[in-house]
């Protein structure tokens, strides 16, 4: 049996309308997409964030891989929402999600994808994360976010390669 390989869902984010709640604006939410480890997204207020996400077009998304430092910072509880907009505080509260995630050091030390319940993520044209509790630190902090999956839509022209015809 073979193991699918999914795609690096990074190029297909619409960062342009992707936001983050809650995010210090001295570490902003678009380090997670640099590359760059020592690079933070930081909670400002308590340990709470939501990170929402919207994509250039529909997706289905296998799994999610998280960097983190591994101290009081560390995300543990993240709650995953799927095609919801405009979610705040009090809204993450009373629905529920698609999927929740109890993160350890080692997931995100390694960065390696924690694969999600991949039926409930077949259509998603915008995944807000929710992290709801830390390592009982005051603020949150990621170093990298990378989602994997497929895009919905059929074949990407821009793959395709011209043939020519050898007579």
């Amino acid at each position: 049996m073979s193991v699918r390989k999914f795609d690096d869902l990074t190029e297909q984010l619409d960062k342009a309308n992707s936001y983050c709640l809650n995010e210090d604006p001295s570490y902003g939410f678009a380090n997670l997409f640099i590359g760059d480890g020592t690079l933070l997204l930081k909670s400002e207020a308590d340990e709470q964030l939501i990170i929402h996400l919207e994509f250039k077009e529909a997706v289905k998304i296998h799994s999610i891989a998280l960097k983190a430092p591994t101290d009081d910072s560390a995300p543990r509880v993240l709650k995953l929402f799927v095609n919801r907009n405009n979610l705040g505080f009090s809204d993450v509260a009373d629905i529920e999600p698609v999927q929740q995630l109890e993160l350890n050091d080692e997931q995100l030390a390694s960065g390696s994808p924690i694969e999600l319940r991949f039926v409930k993520f077949q259509r998603v044209s915008a995944l807000t994360l929710f992290i709801e509790e830390n390592n009982g630190g005051d603020i949150s902090a990621l170093s990298s976010l990378r989602l994997f999956g497929e895009p919905i839509a059929g074949t990407n022209m821009n793959d395709l390669k011209s043939a020519g015809h050898e007579h």
